[in-house]
């Protein structure tokens, strides 16, 4: 999968800032508590708080709820974002098939130290990358501006 970088957009328009490297993105992916997700619905969308794990290059995340599991299952297209609001990082993709969640599953115990069961909770869900989106801010909240900035685009997308 490639990966393309460009200059972040903000309010419509380029923005002017310092680009964000990768490896800062892949850090905080990696090591993310949480993961915010949220699918496209035909109803109210809302985010939830949910275990995962950034591993070759996607991201796999457990589902619980079985609303957003239908949600995912219908439609595909998920928003995912890390808990920090001055140290931004946006993944939009697409919840694919996994040929091979074992390792993803395996990293997912280490990183929990927890023993996750496929067959009780179902399988993780893998999100394909379309576009990640990164950006720090400065100050209280980020009330001193905008800081570094980047937007990542992945070549491929599921059939």
């Amino acid at each position: 999968m490639t990966r393309n970088v460009r200059s972040l957009r903000m309010y419509g328009q380029g923005a002017d800032l310092q680009l964000l490297d990768w490896p800062w993105v892949e850090e905080r992916l990696v090591t993310a508590p949480l993961y915010w997700v949220v699918a496209a619905s035909d109803g109210w969308p809302h985010s939830r708080p949910v275990w995962g794990v950034w591993h070759d290059s996607s991201l796999f995340v457990s589902v619980g709820s079985p609303e957003l599991r239908r949600a995912i299952a219908k439609d595909g297209r998920v928003t995912v974002h890390l808990e920090s609001a001055t140290q931004v990082v946006v993944v939009e993709g697409w919840a694919v098939s996994s040929a091979d969640e074992s390792a993803a599953v395996q990293a997912y115990d280490v990183k929990y130290e927890y023993s996750y069961d496929v067959s009780f909770y179902g399988p993780l869900a893998c999100i394909e990358p379309r576009q990640v989106l990164a950006w720090t801010t400065a100050g209280v909240a980020g009330r001193d501006g905008f800081r570094m900035g980047s937007a990542w685009s992945f070549d491929s997308r599921p059939e």
